[in-house]
């Protein structure tokens, strides 16, 4: 083989590897990124659900019913129920 083809080939070949590699990242982040909305979602459906749960506790409270039987449609603890 030539030393000019063969010199050709090993440029096509790092080329190859680094094409290879800049793909591997673009993956890589992409991943990252969508595990990182996927978390950030579930974080704020999780925020969105207890801010609703302590909004029926405070007007459960105002119709004047007891902690115990807001605690037990809730399922918040009483402690927390006395502390809204």
């Amino acid at each position: 083989m030539p030393v000019n083809e063969w010199k050709e080939q090993y440029k096509l070949r790092e080329y190859e590897d680094s094409v290879k590699a800049y793909r591997d990242i673009v993956n890589a982040v992409n991943t990252a990124r969508k595990e990182g909305h996927e978390e950030g979602l579930e974080e704020g459906l999780k925020k969105g659900r207890e801010e609703e749960k302590m909004e029926i506790v405070r007007k459960m409270k105002s119709d004047g019913l007891s902690d115990d039987v807001i605690a037990k449609y809730t399922g918040l603890p009483i402690e927390e129920i006395e502390r809204i």
